[in-house]
Parts: C-alpha cells; structure tokens; sequence
C-alpha cells in the first residue's frame, strides 16, 4: 500500500424549510470556512435537502468547489417546494438577502427562460446594496445569467454582473 494516499473530508449540509416543509428557503453547503463563501440565486427550489442532492445541487456543489470557494448558499427566488405556479413567501427574501449579505460573491443563475421577469426584477433590486458582489456564470457561448444544468454552463466563467 506504499503507492496509495487515503483523503477524508467533512462537509457540512444545512437545508432551511418551513415548519410545515412545503418552502425551502436555503440549502447551504460548506466544506472549508477558511474560503470564500457564495451564494448562487436560482429561480425554483428543488427537492434536495441535507443528505438527498439532486442534479442542480450537485452541480453547483462541484462548480464552487472548482471555482475556490468553501462554501456555497443555494437561494430561490421562490420558495414552494412541488407547486404547479411558483410562489414564495416574506421568509424567503429575508433569508435570501441574509445569505446574500454573508456571502463573499452572489452568484446569480437564473437561466435565460423569460418567465418570471417582473420577480427576477424585484429581486435584483432588493439585492442592490450588494451590487459590488453580483456576479453571473458566463456559458460556453458568452451568454450571462447561465443555470448550472445548462451543458454549456457546465464549467463556470464567473463575471461581474452589469446593472
């Protein structure tokens, strides 16, 4: 066994609902606090938590890991968890801002579906008195906003973020 190394690490999964577990309003990530942190805004929650990931999740958890971070906050715009119309309630913006507010950059992945508009809007406004931390990943044909499922956002181009 001279030609072998074993590594372990430890991370840490906190996922915040409602009591009633219909809204997730954070999934947070964490695997080295001495790192940069961030956090990704997204528009619909999945049904992740502290121990099932899904594809997003997964992904996400890798391109900040890739990218140097330590941690990563994933926040939606909405917060109903398995809804036919999305829908959020007034917890949802304020952990979104506190998560915002703690992280060293916020990712925002929105994707480039148009719907939505008027509450993606609403929710970059809320987050302009962080403007100097709102950043997007760039896809492999230079387009902002990318989501992390998307093929071509699969390795992540960070840029600040332009309003």
């Amino acid at each position: 066994m001279n030609n072998t190394i074993e590594r372990t690490s430890e991370i840490k999964t906190t996922a915040i609902f409602s009591k009633d577990l219909k809204h997730r309003y954070c999934l947070k990530i964490e695997w080295n606090n001495k790192k940069k942190s961030c956090a990704i805004l997204m528009t619909y929650p999945s049904t992740a938590d502290e121990f099932i990931l899904d594809q997003t999740t997964m992904l996400v958890r890798n391109g900040a890991i890739k990218n140097d971070f330590g941690s990563v906050s994933i926040v939606n715009i909405f917060s109903l968890l398995e809804a036919e119309l999305p829908k959020s309630d007034r917890i949802n913006a304020s952990v979104v801002l506190r998560e915002c507010s703690d992280a060293d950059i916020i990712l925002v992945a929105f994707g480039r579906n148009t719907a939505h508009q008027e509450q993606k809007e609403r929710m970059l406004e809320m987050l302009t008195d962080y403007k100097d931390k709102l950043h997007t990943i760039i896809d492999k044909n230079g387009s902002p906003y990318s989501h992390p499922l998307s093929p071509k956002a699969r390795e992540w181009k960070i840029e600040k973020l332009k309003i």
